[in-house]
């Protein structure tokens, strides 16, 4: 899934004034975040080269497209003083974000390099 993608995607369902590159900085803040978390779970190092990319290829599958639409609303939502409205696309968005950690974290467990001798 490209950023342009979400971005389109967003401003159908919610119209707004902002800028590419404004929605393109507020992703690409979420995008770090996700990888970061997944780096926790693995031994590979979080690769920031995307943040250079125009259109970059994000992370998440569509599947998980809502992760990155209610972040993004609800930014603009914040941005706009509409604070009721910014109350309810953050909370889906923590909803979302937090079982998709779960999920992750259930399937990538780390892993353990420790031994217990009885």
């Amino acid at each position: 899934m490209r950023l342009s993608e979400i971005i389109a995607h967003c401003d159908m369902l919610k119209p707004n004034t902002y800028s590419f590159s404004q929605k393109k900085n507020w992703i690409m803040n979420i995008e770090s975040d996700i990888r970061d978390y997944c780096t926790l779970y693995s031994h590979q190092k979080s690769d920031k080269k995307f943040l250079n990319e125009e259109n970059p290829d994000l992370i998440l599958d569509e599947c998980k497209e809502d992760i990155y639409l209610y972040y993004l609303i609800s930014m603009i939502d914040l941005s706009n003083q509409e604070y009721s409205h910014y109350n309810n696309s953050v909370s889906f968005f923590n909803s979302i974000y937090s079982d998709w950690k779960k999920e992750y974290r259930r399937a990538h467990c780390p892993e353990c390099d420790i031994v217990i001798k009885v």
